[in-house]
């Protein structure tokens, strides 16, 4: 699977906050994390916390941000639903529509397995470079 160019080229920074991203690679971002949690199905708050966290570790390594702030800018946006006490999180089919219209994908594992390949391709192409750099500083050295 192939990662929308932006949202590629957002998984490969790191330290990105959520409040100063454009709208755009906000939705981006968000609609990936969302990903985190199983269409359908309610999760009490610890479960979407421990799925955030998890997510957070890999997938979404480039925000600089916690999994709580995380689950507020999804619910604020509306890719997860909360319940009126806050007690049950869902991604219902509103929330799946709009996962959709935003990445196009509904592939959790492929998104994710995406965003891993892409980081590991940046990271050879970085290393072939500096070995590159260091071969030719050498040989100018001699």
């Amino acid at each position: 699977m192939q990662l929308p160019p932006r949202l590629e080229a957002l998984a490969l920074k790191t330290g990105l906050h959520l409040g100063v991203l454009s709208d755009d690679d906000r939705a981006l971002v968000l609609a990936l994390a969302a990903c985190s949690i199983e269409p359908g199905e309610p999760l009490r708050e610890a479960e979407v916390n421990r799925r955030l966290v998890g997510w957070l570790a890999d997938v979404g390594q480039m925000l600089r941000t916690d999994h709580v702030e995380l689950r507020r800018w999804l619910v604020d946006a509306g890719f997860v639903a909360r319940d009126g006490w806050g007690r049950a999180y869902v991604r219902a089919p509103a929330q799946l529509d709009l996962v959709r219209q935003t990445l196009g994908s509904m592939d959790a594992a492929a998104l994710a397995s995406a965003v891993r390949s892409a980081r590991v391709a940046a990271q050879t192409a970085r290393l072939a470079r500096r070995r590159a750099f260091d071969s030719r500083r050498s040989s100018v050295a001699r």
